[in-house]
């Protein structure tokens, strides 16, 4: 994709809100990009975009630093969520672009939406080759602010990503930023400037903590650590609810168990009734219980035709009757059938 980065012979520097609005204005860009949620003057988007109208969309995470844009961007390919490809390094961030290989400074002319247009330029000309084969997968990746939010444990690799547990894992990618391959405060100093940072070892690490790419390191750490500290303290908010429903559970487990007696009781009551009787002497048992329901409902019907009993009643203590005859009925069945099996 070519890139119009030329203009006037002294060209200012553009700045931080122009590179957000230029970006997010963009007519690819803007239908498919999300603001996430980050701390200490960071922003974090999320855009996709796909390379034709029936392919998988590709999504990028775009992190800038609270030195952005002195700092380049760092963008991240998060779908397909592990591939390899001439632009991407082995942390999925694309890094070698040409829009990147002079930025330091933030330079002029050179916007954030023009770097994010070489990246998705890059993967439409050639398509990422997806590590294992398979086409691009489907489960979106959690942004990094719901992540780092995430109260599921997570095991984290050397390189930046993590994984969930279970049979399906989900890898993101933290927006670590680039090493830089050069460093050209360093190479225009004089050997005796050097020489001083080498053998002052307060003018050196005060030169170090100053450097850009040391403060982005230091602003995603204490982001990370802000985003922790927030999810502990929603976890925290929810000890007394927590609590509470572990003593319901508790209660109710003790219930469960008293009412688990009383059915062995009953049941142990039952068995001890029917000891040293025959089959034939149990059915017959049964046999005349299904007969005094029987007798039962019978009187009630004719009660109820004499007037003796109001509909009400007859209706909630018929029907009563009349399950009891059904149901003993029932078990006689099975057991002669059993009997002539």
């Amino acid at each position: 994709m070519p890139f119009g980065w030329g203009g006037s012979s002294s060209p200012s520097v553009p700045t931080r809100d122009a590179h957000i609005q230029g970006f997010l204005s963009h007519q690819t860009f803007s239908r498919g990009t999300k603001n996430c949620p980050t701390d200490r003057g960071c922003n974090l988007f999320e855009t996709s975009f796909a390379p034709s109208a029936n392919a998988s969309p590709y999504t990028l995470q775009v992190y800038l630093s609270a030195a952005f844009p002195k700092q380049p961007p760092v963008i991240t390919l998060l779908r397909p969520n592990l591939a390899t490809h001439p632009i991407l390094n082995e942390n999925m961030q694309c890094v070698k672009l040409n829009s990147l290989s002079g930025w330091g400074g933030g330079q002029a002319g050179v916007m954030l939406v023009q770097v994010v247009e070489e990246v998705a330029s890059s993967l439409i000309q050639r398509a990422p080759n997806v590590v294992g084969g398979g086409p691009a997968s489907p489960a979106k990746p959690p942004s990094y602010d719901e992540a780092r939010r995430s109260s599921r444990s997570r095991s984290m690799s050397s390189n930046g990503e993590s994984k969930t547990g279970g049979g399906d894992d989900v890898v993101f990618h933290m927006p670590i930023p680039p090493v830089p391959s050069k460093f050209p405060d360093l190479e225009g100093m004089s050997d005796s400037a050097i020489a001083h940072l080498l053998n002052d070892d307060v003018a050196r690490a005060t030169y170090i903590e100053n450097m850009p790419s040391v403060k982005t390191i230091v602003d995603l750490k204490e982001s990370i650590s802000a985003g922790n500290l927030e999810a502990a303290k929603v976890n925290l908010s929810q000890e007394e609810e927590i609590g509470s429903l572990h003593a319901e559970a508790q209660v109710m487990q003790a219930e469960l168990r008293e009412a688990t007696l009383k059915f062995e009781e009953v049941v142990k009551e039952a068995r001890g009734a029917l000891d040293g009787l025959s089959e034939k002497e149990v059915l017959a048992l049964v046999n005349s219980a299904k007969l005094d329901a029987e007798s039962k409902s019978d009187d009630m019907s004719s009660a109820f035709q004499d007037g003796d009993i109001a509909i009400d009643n007859f209706v909630k203590q018929y029907l009563a009757e009349r399950e009891r005859y059904h149901e003993r009925a029932a078990k006689i069945e099975r057991m002669q059938r059993q009997q002539r099996y």
